[in-house]
C-alpha cells in the first residue's frame, strides 16, 4: 500500500496540510494552486513523479495527469463547474493509479479526478445508466465528452455507441421529470435543449416552435410538430424535447463519404415511439456554406438510426427561395440534419473512368520520367529558367500520378498507417502541382508582357521554396491536428447500381477537401486564366505584325494555345462544370486531360529544347544576318 503525505500549498501560504499516519515511506501528494491552475504532484512508492494540473477556468474544468487527460467532477457543484478552488482549499484524500480524490475544505464536497482511460470513463457511463438523470448528470455526461476528448477523436466505434445511447437515456429522464411551466430550457454549453408541453395553439395542426439555439450557431431554426400523436394522451407523454448539438461530429463516427451541412438537431417523445406520422414534421434548416463549391455532392435530409447507428436518408427535401435554407420533412422522431452525400457512379462507368486514369497517370509517369531526363541531358551551359521551371512541374506531375497509382492498392492492404501516406503524398503533390502552375503563368508573364527590368535575385530559389514549401506547411499543419481530426486514410466510394464499395486512400473530410484543394485551385485558376488571355493576345499582336490582312489564326497558333492551356493547368477547370450531378462527359474529358498531363509536358518541353537548338545553330551561321537572329531569339525567348 502506497504511503502517502499530503502538503498544500497556495499562493498565499499553506493553508492545510495532514499526513495519513497509516502509511509511511517516501511518497508524498502535494498541491499547489497559482494562477487558477491547481498543479497536484502525485509522488509513488518508487519515488517517480507525475503531476495533475487542473485549469480552474470561467467555464470548464480542464485537466491532465501526467501526458494523459483527465476528468474531473466534484459532488453538488458538477452541474456548473463554477467554483474556485482557491477559495475553497482542498484536502487530499486518496489516490491509486487512475483516480485521485480530494475534498474542498469550504463547502465540504467531494472531488474525483480519473484518467481518461477508456475502461475508467465507461464505469462512469454505467453508474449515470444505472439511475433516474437529471440535467446534472446530463451536464456530467457532457463534461466527459469535452475533457476526455482524445477516446473520441479518433473514436472507439463501440466506445462513441455507449455515449451515445447513454446520453439519450438522459434526454428521456430530463423529459420525464415534472415541471409546472409550459416550457422548461436548458442551456449546458455544447448542447442546448427545450422540453414543452403540446397543449398550446395549433395552426393547421401543427405546433410552430423555435428549436434552441447553442453558442456559435446563430442561424434561425423553426420547427412544425405535428399535435396529432399528442392528443388524449397523459401529461407525460404530450412533452416533446428539442436538442440542439453544437458539434455532430460524434453522430459520424464509423461512416465515411458524407459530411454533415447543418447542425444536428433530435426531438424526442418518451413512453412510446413517434413514427408513420399522418402531417409530416417539418425542420427549416439554414446553413452558412455556400453549396455551390461541393460540385460533387449533393443535400439530403437525413435521420440518425439510433439502433443502427448511422444516418439513413428518407426525408424530403425542398429548396427554399432565399439562398442556403431548406425545409426537411419526416414521419418519425429521432436526430436529423441535412448531410452532404458523395455522388455515385455506376458500376460499368467506374470501371471505365478507372482504365482510363490508371492508363493515363501510367503513361504521364513514364512521359515525366523523360523530361527530367531530357533536361538533364539536354541541359543548356546558361542558365534556362522556363525549362528549369517545366522540369519541376514534371517533378510534382511524377508523384502525383506515381501516387495516385498506389491508391486502390495500398487501401485494399488495410493498413491505414500506409494508407494515411499515400492520401498525404498525393495531397501535397497535387498542392504542389497548382502552385507550378502559377509559376509558370507568373513567368509566362513577366517574358510576353513584361518582358523588361524583371531580373529577380536567386529567382528560382524563391520559386522552388514557394512550390515546395507552402504545400508542405498545409499539409503538416493538416497532419499536426491527425490525432484530434483523421482528414486522410481510406476512403470507400459505393458504386450506385451494385450497392458494391471500392477503397482508395484520399481526403476523408469533404468540407476540408473543398476548403483546401478548390480554395487553392480557384485562386490558381483566375491567375492563369487571365494570363492566358493576356498573353494569347500578345501573341497574335506578334504574330500579325508582318500579315495585317490576315484574320484567322493559324494551325501552329492554335497548337500554341492549347499548350499554354496544358501548361497553366486550365483543363482542372472541368471541375466546376460539375454542378450537383454526376457529369459523365466532363467526368470523362477532366480525366482524359489531366492524367495525360505529364505526357503534355514532355511534348512542349521536348519541342522547346529542340527550338533553341535550331536557333542555336541558325545564330552561329554566317550566312543568317545578326540583326534577323535576334529578333528570332526574342520571340523564341517570350514563347518559350
Amino acid at each position: 500500500m502506497y504511503s502517502l503525505c499530503f502538503t498544500i500549498l497556495l499562493v498565499t501560504g499553506i493553508f492545510a496540510g495532514y499526513c495519513d499516519s497509516a502509511l509511511t515511506g517516501c511518497a508524498t501528494v502535494n498541491a499547489s494552486y497559482t494562477n487558477t491552475i491547481l498543479n497536484i504532484t502525485v509522488s509513488k512508492i518508487n519515488c517517480s513523479s507525475e503531476d495533475v494540473f487542473i485549469f480552474d477556468g470561467i467555464k470548464d474544468l480542464t485537466c491532465t495527469w501526467g501526458v494523459s487527460t483527465c476528468y474531473v467532477e466534484c459532488d453538488h457543484l458538477n452541474g456548473s463547474n463554477n467554483f474556485s478552488l482557491a477559495e475553497e482549499g482542498i484536502n487530499l484524500q486518496s489516490e491509486d493509479n487512475t483516480t485521485l480524490t480530494f475534498m474542498l475544505n469550504k463547502s465540504k464536497a467531494m472531488c474525483n479526478v480519473t484518467k481518461c482511460k477508456k475502461a475508467d470513463i465507461m464505469k462512469l457511463m454505467d453508474e449515470i445508466n444505472k439511475t433516474l438523470s437529471n440535467a446534472t448528470d446530463l451536464k456530467r455526461l457532457l463534461n466527459i465528452k469535452y475533457m476526455c476528448k482524445r477516446l473520441f477523436q479518433p473514436a472507439d466505434i463501440l466506445f462513441v455507441h455507449q455515449y451515445i445511447s447513454t446520453e439519450k437515456k438522459c434526454i428521456h429522464d430530463i423529459i420525464s421529470t415534472p415541471f409546472k411551466e409550459e416550457t422548461k430550457e436548458f442551456d449546458l454549453g455544447n448542447l442546448a435543449m427545450t422540453v414543452f408541453k403540446m397543449n398550446r395553439t395549433v395552426t393547421d395542426g401543427l405546433v410552430n416552435i423555435s428549436g434552441p439555439q447553442v453558442f456559435g450557431h446563430e442561424e434561425p431554426l423553426k420547427i412544425w410538430i405535428p399535435v396529432e400523436p399528442f392528443m388524449n394522451v397523459s401529461e407525460e407523454q404530450s412533452k416533446v424535447a428539442i436538442v440542439t448539438y453544437e458539434s455532430g461530429d460524434l453522430f459520424l463516427v464509423g461512416q465515411r463519404d458524407i459530411s454533415l451541412l447543418t447542425t444536428v438537431i433530435r426531438i424526442e417523445a418518451v413512453g412510446r415511439t413517434i413514427e408513420n406520422l399522418m402531417q409530416p414534421l417539418t425542420i427549416s434548416f439554414t446553413f452558412a456554406d455556400n453549396l455551390s463549391v461541393y460540385t460533387n455532392f449533393y443535400m439530403s435530409c437525413q435521420y440518425y438510426d439510433d439502433n443502427d447507428y448511422c444516418w439513413k436518408g428518407e426525408g424530403f427535401l425542398q429548396k427554399q427561395d432565399y439562398q442556403n435554407s431548406v425545409n426537411c420533412s419526416y414521419d418519425h422522431m429521432t436526430p436529423f440534419a441535412v448531410l452532404l452525400i458523395d455522388l455515385q457512379a455506376d458500376s460499368v462507368h467506374w470501371k471505365i473512368l478507372s482504365y482510363i486514369s490508371y492508363i493515363g497517370c501510367g503513361v504521364s509517369v513514364l512521359f515525366s520520367a523523360a523530361t527530367i531526363l531530357l533536361y538533364l541531358v539536354k541541359k543548356p551551359q546558361k542558365s534556362d529558367h522556363s525549362n528549369s521551371i517545366h522540369v519541376s512541374l514534371s517533378i510534382a506531375l511524377l508523384l502525383l500520378n506515381a501516387s495516385f497509382l498506389f491508391s486502390e492498392w495500398v487501401a485494399s492492404l488495410s493498413l491505414e498507417g500506409f494508407c494515411v501516406f499515400v492520401a498525404v503524398m498525393i495531397e501535397y503533390s497535387l498542392l504542389c502541382c497548382f502552385s507550378w502552375m502559377t509559376i509558370e503563368a507568373f513567368h509566362l508573364y513577366l517574358l510576353v508582357v513584361k518582358v523588361f527590368n524583371t531580373y529577380i535575385r536567386y529567382y528560382m530559389l524563391k520559386l522552388s521554396l514557394f512550390a515546395w514549401g507552402v504545400p508542405a506547411v498545409l499539409v503538416a499543419t493538416s497532419l499536426s491536428v491527425y490525432n484530434y481530426k483523421a482528414f486522410y486514410g481510406t476512403k470507400k466510394v459505393t458504386l450506385s447500381d451494385t450497392n458494391e464499395t471500392t477503397a482508395m486512400c484520399w481526403i476523408l473530410d469533404v468540407k476540408f477537401l473543398y476548403g483546401m484543394n478548390l480554395t487553392y485551385f480557384t485562386l490558381t485558376f483566375l491567375l492563369n486564366t487571365s494570363v492566358l488571355f493576356t498573353v494569347t493576345c500578345q501573341i497574335c499582336k506578334l504574330q500579325h505584325l508582318g500579315s495585317k490582312k490576315r484574320k484567322l489564326p493559324t494551325c501552329k497558333e492554335i497548337c500554341m494555345v492549347l499548350g499554354l492551356t496544358c501548361l497553366l493547368g486550365i483543363t482542372w477547370g472541368l471541375a466546376f462544370l460539375s454542378s450537383g450531378y454526376t457529369n459523365y462527359p466532363i467526368l470523362y474529358l477532366f480525366c482524359i486531360c489531366n492524367t495525360l498531363q505529364g505526357l503534355f509536358m514532355f511534348l512542349w518541353v521536348y519541342g522547346t529544347i529542340r527550338k533553341n537548338r535550331r536557333l542555336a545553330a541558325e545564330t552561329i551561321s554566317p550566312s543568317i544576318p545578326s540583326n534577323v537572329t535576334d529578333k528570332q531569339n526574342e520571340n523564341s525567348s517570350c514563347h518559350s
